[in-house]
């Protein structure tokens, strides 16, 4: 779910996450993104709170 969109960058959360409580879905996409959008990403990499990948 995206939660926060920048044209083709957004940060978002999983289905799990809770907002302001659990870690963001930081998303490229190749299309433009608008908050409340729901699309599949694919994880490229991971820190200890964050995800980030690009919309499939």
């Amino acid at each position: 779910l995206i939660d926060e969109a920048h044209g083709m960058s957004a940060k978002g959360r999983t289905k799990y996450d809770a907002p302001e409580i659990d870690g963001s879905v930081h998303i490229q996409s190749r299309r433009p993104l608008r908050a409340g959008d729901i699309v599949t990403v694919k994880v490229d990499r991971a820190d200890a709170y964050d995800l980030y990948g690009s919309a499939v």
